[in-house]
């Protein structure tokens, strides 16, 4: 009996080291799409002059996986009803995301500052806070590949270590 409930724990806390070596590079495939998103939305606004709403409803279309959850539901929330800024429908679009997509607090506050210069100036400055945005979100897409490269393989060691050394303790 002891036997399998020293297993159970060391597949538990390999589980667990899994798990959040792969939440690292969730985080870099998110953030890779999203530069795949806003160089789309930057080619939307400045080349072909496309409004807001249209721009990312393209964009969700195009986009597959969590990250079509922003776009989707910012061009829902400009369309709807409600009479949102694109601003308070930005900001409720990521707060709906947060919970589906595992981000860290810096790219969350990256992308809520974005979300201030939305609709407030004309498109030559869009752009260039689209471009901008591009650029901070290349910089944590390298902070995380670079996370991960380094990590990846300590988190699922840990895991292993952990659940032995819990069978050593209690044991």
């Amino acid at each position: 009996m002891k036997i399998i409930g020293a297993l159970l724990v060391i597949a538990a806390s390999t589980v667990a080291g899994g798990i959040y070596s792969a939440l690292l590079k969730k985080r870099l495939i998110l953030l890779n799409a999203l530069i795949q998103c806003f160089q789309w939305l930057e080619t939307e606004v400045g080349y072909a002059s496309a409004p807001l709403v249209e721009a990312c409803t393209r964009i969700s279309a195009q986009t597959r996986g969590e990250v079509k959850l922003i776009f989707s539901t910012f061009a829902e929330d400009l369309k709807g009803p409600d009479g949102l800024t694109a601003d308070e429908a930005w900001e409720k679009s990521l707060a709906l995301s947060r919970e589906a997509l595992p981000l860290k607090e810096e790219d969350w506050a990256l992308l809520a500052d974005f979300g201030r210069t939305l609709g407030t100036t004309d498109r030559e400055h869009q752009v260039t806070a689209i471009r901008q945005t591009l650029e901070r979100l290349q910089h944590q897409t390298t902070g995380a590949a670079e996370e991960y490269k380094k990590n990846e393989r300590l988190y699922r060691y840990l895991g292993v270590a952990g659940g032995a050394l819990v069978v050593l303790l209690f044991y």
